[in-house]
C-alpha cells in the first residue's frame, strides 16, 4: 500500500464534517435548501485537499522523516 500523507487525510476529514455541517444547518423545522451542486463540493474539497498535501505540500506532520 501507498504511504499516505496522515496530515492531508486528517484536514480532508476535517473539511468534510465541517462542510457537512455548515450544509446542514437550517432553521428550526425546515430542511437544509441548497443546490445540489454545493454538495459536491465535500468529496471534491477533500480530494483537493488530499492532492495538495500529497503532490504539492509533501509536509506530514505525524510522520516525520528521520
Amino acid at each position: 500500500m501507498k504511504n499516505r500523507n496522515v496530515t492531508g487525510l486528517i484536514v480532508a476529514l476535517i473539511y468534510c464534517f465541517g462542510l457537512y455541517a455548515i450544509l446542514m444547518d437550517a432553521p428550526e423545522g425546515e430542511a437544509p435548501n441548497h443546490p445540489l451542486w454545493v454538495y459536491t463540493l465535500i468529496p471534491l474539497g477533500a480530494t483537493v485537499i488530499s492532492f495538495l498535501f500529497e503532490r504539492v505540500i509533501k509536509f506530514d506532520f505525524f510522520k516525520k522523516k528521520k
